[in-house]
């Protein structure tokens, strides 16, 4: 179906009236202009049109008002890091609890790469093995392979998008084999929004013994995950986009049937039960132990608050809100005649396009109205989201503005 204003206003009205009552605080205070009922926490939004979670987010007051609380307190700091390490479990739960994991399943580390590198290297992986992905996979991960490549002699296959920027399930099964030892994506990509099936494609790693791993950080958050039902193994996911806080934590999720093969690449006393001996440490039994060093506990912090937030609003609430909004994005690109990057129907918030102009000119185009994109390859390429605190008129105003881009 079509989407336009008309039946986009239909189709979220349908949704908030299915949905459960929501979680927000703010609940009562939803209107046509903000259907969470959060823009007020949002304040950078009265002078900006911010589209632009998918390469940062913007923080709501309660996410920033802990960030400054945790720095002040370093001026009067507490006799111990106690608090902060019994924060960093819970924090780990929460993300648990968002995600359909077990406790013992989550690990606090740094960023999202750091996750696929432990995985890749507790593999062993050596000549005639393979490695399948797609180009659709953000970059570190190419990093990574090629190093394995270079170093081990590993296979790297790479499955290529359609003309319409799907990557396509026959085409997986023609790479994935029995030398296969991981198959790694992206759940949401960066490169054009497309969410992969994961359910399909980790059934088809398993199918020939080998592990999925799926990097996460542009979905959680925006859409509804639940691991267990998605057959993954191994998950990365940062907390500066979709999950609207900062830089300097991460979380890795590792399937308590395999944390005895992943084992931690390094070793700290934080990665151990009694740090006070010198011999005969324990390491912890869960995804604990991939924390071997004292953590980002300001970063940790934001975090906690954060998943607060975005729980009481709920993710299924967030996605039902936004996802409408891209596809309406995308249907008034195309409209205007700009190519798009990102298949229809496509389930996230987010999406790219082409529009065949001189970049600086339609950056200057965009600058002069407050608008905030991701501008890639170049500038050739821009990416556009809708974020939970995005509107109809955020909308209009966009697609208003990227009408004139024909005329440049």
């Amino acid at each position: 179906m079509k989407i336009s204003r008309r039946n986009f206003v239909n189709l979220t009205s349908a949704a908030m009236v299915a949905a459960p009552m929501l979680k927000s605080a703010r609940a009562a205070n939803t209107s046509a202009d903000d259907p969470l009922g959060i823009r007020a926490d949002f304040p950078l939004l009265k002078t900006t049109n911010f589209l632009n979670t998918a390469y940062h987010a913007v923080s709501p007051n309660q996410v920033v008002e802990a960030g400054v609380k945790f720095y002040q307190d370093r001026a009067n700091p507490a006799d111990g890091i106690g608090p902060f390490l019994a924060e960093g479990r819970q924090v780990r739960a929460k993300f648990a609890n968002l995600i359909g994991a077990e406790h013992g399943e989550i690990g606090l580390i740094h960023a999202t790469t750091e996750a696929e590198n432990i995985v890749a290297g507790n593999l062993d992986l050596k000549a005639g093995d393979n490695v399948v992905t797609d180009d659709l996979q953000y970059n570190a991960s190419f990093v990574l392979y090629d190093h394995y490549a270079k170093t081990k002699g590993v296979e790297v296959r790479i499955v290529k998008r359609d003309e319409n920027g799907r990557t396509r399930l026959e085409d997986f099964e023609k790479l994935v084999d029995d030398k296969t030892r991981i198959l790694s994506v992206s759940w949401v990509s960066h490169e054009n929004g497309l969410q992969h099936d994961l359910k399909s494609l980790s059934d088809l790693a398993h199918s020939h013994s080998a592990y999925i791993y799926v990097d996460a950080i542009q979905g959680v958050g925006m859409l509804e995950m639940n691991v267990k039902k998605a057959g993954i193994d191994f998950m990365g996911c940062g907390t500066y986009k979709w999950l609207l806080s900062s830089y300097g934590a991460a979380f890795f999720y590792v399937r308590k049937e395999l944390q005895e093969l992943i084992r931690a690449d390094r070793r700290g006393m934080f990665s151990v039960t009694d740090s006070e001996k010198q011999v005969d440490f324990l390491s912890y039994p869960d995804a604990a132990k991939y924390g071997y060093a004292t953590p980002a506990f300001g970063a940790i912090s934001v975090v906690g608050v954060a998943l607060d937030y975005i729980e009481r609003i709920g993710v299924g609430n967030i996605e039902a809100h936004t996802v409408p909004l891209a596809h309406m994005m995308r249907e008034n690109l195309v409209n205007i005649g700009l190519k798009t990057d990102t298949p229809e129907g496509n389930r996230s918030s987010f999406l790219t396009y082409f529009h065949g102009k001189d970049p600086a000119k339609v950056k200057a185009l965009y600058d002069a109205e407050n608008i905030k994109l991701t501008y890639k390859h170049g500038g050739t390429k821009i990416r556009v989201g809708a974020s939970l605190f995005n509107n109809q008129s955020d909308i209009d105003h966009f697609s208003a503005v990227s009408a004139k881009i024909p005329l440049l």
